[in-house]
């Protein structure tokens, strides 16, 4: 699409933010992390997707080096936003906050919706309902796990029958949180004890369905 090649233009440093910092702090030797929303702080990089549209996005590293130069990063994120922003006409990723502690650096990311954060970073990621998901051409011919111990599996007609079900794609290995419960998830995605979930594979779409 003509607006997401607009903003690949914008952003040509790099395939997506988390890999793009990797490379800046090879080169400038620069790195961010980023605390999280909800109810307790990530420990690792996390992607959270809110109700209200809105993605958080979460990066941990360690920033132990003394050369590293947080300023410096700031101001390399704040003048990546503005490149997009300006791109794509509205505000839609900013840099909410971004800090040293204990050498951990904490960077908070806010992308005003999926799409936003899918151009931004390169990187796949839908969140709808399940009807949006299969009405937008994704593929739902999958086999998803129950959250439930003893829940079985569910594949397209079971999920077409869930249509005001929410459902996350994404094709990255990264740490999940979702608003509601989980209902089903694809084999590579891992429950953990925090309520949040961990893709594995980032060579494929993983799916994630919720209430």
């Amino acid at each position: 699409m003509a607006a997401e090649r607009a903003g690949y233009i914008a952003l040509r440093r790099g395939q997506g933010m988390r890999k793009w910092l990797s490379l800046m702090l090879m080169i400038s030797c620069v790195l961010f992390s980023l605390t999280g929303c909800g109810s307790a702080a990530p420990e690792r990089t996390t992607v959270e997707v809110k109700k209200n549209g809105h993605v958080t996005h979460t990066i941990v590293e360690d920033f132990t080096e003394s050369y590293y130069d947080l300023e410096g990063l700031k101001d390399t994120i704040e003048e990546a936003c503005e490149a997009y922003n300006g791109t794509m006409g509205s505000e839609l990723v900013t840099l909410e906050e971004a800090e040293v502690e204990d050498g951990v650096l904490t960077a908070v990311m806010d992308y005003r919706s999926a799409s936003a954060y899918a151009g931004f970073n390169r990187q796949a990621l839908f969140t709808g309902t399940v009807k949006e998901a299969y009405d937008a051409g994704y593929d739902l011919n999958q086999t998803l796990y129950s959250a439930q111990e003893d829940g079985g599996t569910i594949g397209k007609e079971g999920l077409l029958n869930l249509p005001k079900a929410h459902i996350l794609v994404i094709r990255e290995a990264i740490d999940v949180r979702v608003w509601d419960k989980v209902l089903y998830h694809s084999d590579d995605v891992i429950l953990q004890e925090d309520g949040s979930l961990t893709v594995t594979d980032s060579g494929k779409l993983s799916f994630i369905v919720f209430k």
